[in-house]
């Protein structure tokens, strides 16, 4: 009984005992981070839902908590650095902190420099006022070439976007697209934030934002007078970045993310905050 009781309160010992093996607990390796026992951690918290400022000062948002629960995974204190997105990169770089949490696109270039641990996943939409004449088209989600009417709609229309990010990149492209096609391109007006795009669309310096999904649907859902004219354009995973010589933090937050997983602590978020699982959380190196 007392052999019993003893594996009852220590897991380890009772896996030595009876043959088994205790779950391995993920950690913050030596050296991963510039501060053992840190993990410091840069978003952009001008870009609700991902992360936002509450008016009480407190941080809040899908990605404050999918970090903090993979921080306290991993052991380690979380730390924040609040940066508009175009600093965020060259930050990385200059290692004014350990990685990424901003909800920020897996592509070509980004891979060459970081590594990008996929970890949630969405597409691009349109929001507009509720008395917007755009919106009429019927896309089909997986479809690409079914968004073409719905641009075609934005041809001589001013779009707010947010600057540097994926989002502006494809709004581009599809300017080019109409352009080559003899019609007016988009005019896009390029902002620091989400934040600052919306804010345009409000103040009628834009017809319309072209935003991340979660970013318009949660401003829409509690601004009355805008709705979602459409979403799911260019579906595509996000990920969080370490530097590309970082593959130590990089493995560490795929194996906190996997017993986040394990425990349903992952599934709570995704479904909190309204967005899909990745089918891995493997990274490229």
């Amino acid at each position: 009984m007392k052999r019993l009781l003893a594996c009852l309160t220590a897991a380890v010992a009772c896996a030595a005992l009876f043959g088994g093996h205790a779950a391995a607990q993920p950690s913050l390796p030596a050296g991963a981070t510039a501060t053992p026992g840190v993990l410091a951690l840069a978003a952009d918290f001008a870009a609700a839902p991902n992360q936002f400022i509450r008016p009480d000062g407190g941080r809040d948002g899908l990605n404050v908590d999918m970090c903090g629960a993979l921080a306290q995974k991993l052991g380690a204190r979380l730390e924040w650095t609040n940066l508009a997105f175009p600093g965020l990169v060259p930050g990385l770089q200059a290692k004014r902190f350990d990685g990424l949490c901003t909800a920020i696109f897996i592509n070509p270039d980004r891979l060459r420099i970081m590594n990008m641990v996929p970890y949630v996943q969405w597409g691009e939409g349109l929001m507009v006022a509720a008395n917007s004449t755009l919106g009429t088209c019927k896309p089909t989600l997986g479809d690409a070439a079914s968004f073409q009417p719905c641009f075609d709609e934005l041809s001589g229309r001013t779009v707010a976007v947010a600057a540097v990010g994926t989002t502006n990149n494809n709004l581009k492209a599809q300017s080019d697209r109409l352009v080559a096609a003899g019609r007016p391109g988009i005019t896009i007006r390029a902002f620091d934030t989400n934040a600052d795009a919306i804010q345009a669309v409000v103040s009628r310096q834009a017809d319309a934002g072209y935003l991340n999904d979660p970013q318009g649907a949660f401003f829409a859902s509690r601004t009355p007078g805008y709705r979602i004219a459409w979403a799911g354009f260019a579906s595509n995973q996000l990920a969080l970045a370490t530097l590309k010589e970082n593959t130590a933090l990089a493995d560490a937050l795929v194996a906190g993310l996997e017993a986040m997983k394990a425990d349903g602590s992952y599934q709570r978020i995704l479904q909190k905050w309204g967005v899909a699982a990745v089918p891995s959380f493997a990274f490229q190196k």
